[in-house]
């Protein structure tokens, strides 16, 4: 018969135990992302994902043009505010190239760590932000994610397209309109 160890209370403030905010939020994300993954299945999830994606981004850039105190973020002022917010929550972002035309951002720590290969679908997160608030600066983007480090890369590229003519894959994203 198995010999049954109780704790009492209070034992644990000391504790080694690898338990604080940051670490629980990638828990309920990852195992969100995970969960709607096995069920509903990989594009399915994205979908979702995307959905909070954009919600996280109307908020992310309502931040940004609050601390410029602008209306609208020029073209700089939004890949500033990418590479700023990226750094903000442990990314690693930098500039690969950067013209009229493009945009394509490099990255070399996911914010998610590896809990990102368990859930691909939270690269969606990072797509609808740099759409939505590149989309909000420039009128158009399409946001394609080649490489990640959740599908194995040892980095991430972000191409942000602005053309809207340009060809290629990708999720789109327009300027809203506001009434």
């Amino acid at each position: 018969m198995e010999q049954v160890v109780t704790a009492s209370r209070g034992n644990f403030g000391s504790s080694q135990i690898p338990l604080d905010r940051e670490i629980f939020m990638d828990l309920v994300v990852t195992t969100m992302g995970s969960l709607f993954e096995e069920t509903v299945g990989s594009n399915e999830a994205g979908g979702f994902v995307s959905l909070v994606g954009l919600a996280v981004g109307e908020k992310i850039q309502a931040a940004y043009l609050a601390s410029s105190g602008a209306s609208q973020l020029d073209r700089k002022g939004m890949v500033d505010a990418l590479l700023d917010m990226k750094r903000r929550i442990g990314s690693d972002f930098y500039v690969v190239e950067e013209s009229e035309q493009r945009i394509v951002l490099g990255n070399k720590r996911c914010p998610f760590g590896e809990l990102a290969k368990k859930c691909p679908s939270l690269c969606m997160l990072t797509a609808n932000v740099c759409g939505h608030l590149a989309a909000e600066s420039q009128g158009y983007a399409r946001v394609d994610l080649p490489e990640t480090i959740a599908a194995g890369a040892s980095e991430c590229r972000i191409v942000i397209n602005l053309e809207p003519n340009s060809s290629g894959g990708g999720r789109r994203y327009h300027r809203r309109a506001w009434a």
